[in-house]
């Protein structure tokens, strides 16, 4: 069983080889425009592969700089731990739980893992894109196997802003990292369909942006004035608490541009 365990993998380690070929390309890019002008090449060709190649070379550091804490391993055991504990703080570990944006179902396995009385569904949509770094279903299902627990954790294609469930249907809502990744026009609907979903006493954790420009993308200035919208929703207790809080710390990018934020609440 914990040979299984160790063998599961959430597929992070594809986000690593992006920033490996966009560097590398950047500097194969920059490269080539040396070499052409060396060979008296037109000026025009240097400065394309010169352009292409800083432009490369500049996404593939920015990548690294944004998304590099997902392949540290002690960083992502980090979150993981700080995020199962806000879970059983807030949580009794009994009923039906929804992992909305699962992956490969770090979360929905580790919490039906950690938590034997609960039955747990993780959802996605599966993008294409996220598929080239190993997040499928399939994955997810994979992990649910070596983890022994497909008995009481599966997973199904849904849409977030639109969820396949009936109302009052689950006593914990949970998500990591999948927020700011949902296209509408007002990101306030991720909330009113996990309220409708949450039975009454039940409980919502999100791990995501909630500071800065994100916060925008629910049709507010503040995390002050996103607490309010979400209270309107039927929910009290709502807080926003920084993963900086539980001593977590992803880097000096995050310390000064992006804050990472716990939001939860409890259904009326």
């Amino acid at each position: 069983m914990q040979e299984d365990l160790e063998r599961v993998c959430y597929g992070y380690k594809g986000i690593l080889y992006i920033s490996v070929i966009l560097i590398g390309l950047g500097i194969i890019g920059i490269a080539l425009g040396i070499t052409l002008a060396l060979l008296t090449y037109p000026i025009w060709v240097l400065v394309v592969f010169w352009a292409l190649g800083v432009i490369l070379l500049a996404s593939g550091i920015f990548w690294h700089v944004t998304m590099g804490f997902t392949y540290d391993t002690q960083k992502m055991g980090s979150i993981k731990d700080g995020f199962l504990d806000e879970v059983k703080s807030i949580w009794d570990g009994r009923g039906k739980v929804l992992d909305v944006g699962t992956g490969r179902g770090w979360a929905a396995i580790e919490i039906a893992r950690r938590f034997p009385e609960s039955q747990v569904v993780g959802i996605d949509i599966w993008t294409k894109f996220f598929s080239l770094m190993g997040q499928t279903k399939e994955g997810a299902e994979k992990n649910a196997v070596m983890a022994n627990v497909t008995d009481r954790c599966t997973f199904q294609y849904s849409n977030a802003l639109n969820l396949p469930f009936n109302d009052g249907e689950f006593q914990l809502v949970v998500s990591s990292f999948t927020f700011h990744e949902v296209h509408a026009p007002d990101r306030t609907v991720l909330f009113k369909e996990i309220a409708r979903v949450l039975a009454p006493g039940g409980t919502f954790l999100i791990l995501d942006f909630f500071a800065g420009s994100f916060v925008k993308m629910y049709k507010v200035n503040s995390g002050s004035e996103l607490l309010e919208k979400v209270q309107k929703l039927g929910i009290e207790g709502a807080k926003i608490k920084a993963l900086k809080e539980t001593g977590v710390d992803l880097g000096r990018f995050y310390r000064r541009f992006w804050e990472v934020d716990f939001f939860s609440g409890r259904k009326v």
